[in-house]
């Protein structure tokens, strides 16, 4: 009656490589080995279910944004409600990084592509909008002056200004000043009211 033995020899990882050697031997005592290699494989990627939901956030750049997550814990505790889950990896150890691509103004538009990879390599995306937006009016400090001029009808009237820096120069003393774009780049435009006579009040 021929017996048959076989012990496991175990290395690596991804794949987990078992050399197995069998020992078959005869009521003599004669024997002969031969091995079996038994590779096993994690070749899944980690599984997400849900999905992040939009985030708006004030503000004039990129650098509005909120930090991005680095763990599958902090993923699953964003606004939205998604869980991770891999076959082989544990939460804790599996590796979350990051891209971002910008686009447009008012809102900028900012997608964020977290990318979920388990011990062996096996990867899967996430995606996360983020809209960095500037919703705040300029501030403007101070009053202008009445002006009065000598004239008979509207025409009399000084001509509108068309930059801050001309606006803040009027009588009066103002200043304008926004958060996200320069005096510079603010547009200016106006539209004015008429009543009365002796005085013609003109409301600019």
């Amino acid at each position: 009656l021929l017996t048959v033995n076989s012990s496991d020899a175990v290395s690596g990882t991804c794949p987990i490589v078992i050399t197995r050697t069998y020992t078959v031997t005869d009521p003599c005592g004669n024997f002969v080995n031969f091995i079996h290699r038994i590779n096993v494989d994690d070749t899944q990627a980690p599984v997400v279910t849900g999905s992040l939901s939009t985030t708006t956030v004030e503000g004039c750049s990129t650098g509005a944004a909120p930090p991005a997550a680095t763990t599958a814990a902090a993923l699953e505790a964003m606004t939205g409600g998604i869980t991770i889950a891999d076959a082989c990896t544990a939460d804790a150890s599996l590796t979350v990084t990051h891209s971002d691509v910008a686009n447009g103004t008012c809102p900028i538009v900012i997608t964020r592509t977290y990318t979920v990879t388990d011990a062996c390599g096996n990867s899967v995306t996430v995606n996360h909008t983020i809209n960095v937006d500037d919703t705040q009016a300029p501030v403007v400090t101070g009053s202008l002056s009445a002006t009065t001029v000598e004239g008979c009808s509207v025409g009399a009237a000084p001509a509108a200004v068309g930059t801050i820096a001309a606006i803040e120069a009027l009588a009066g003393g103002i200043t304008i000043n926004d958060l996200c774009t320069a005096d510079a780049s603010l547009t200016v435009s106006h539209s004015d009211a008429v009543n009365g006579t002796c005085p013609i009040v003109i409301t600019r």
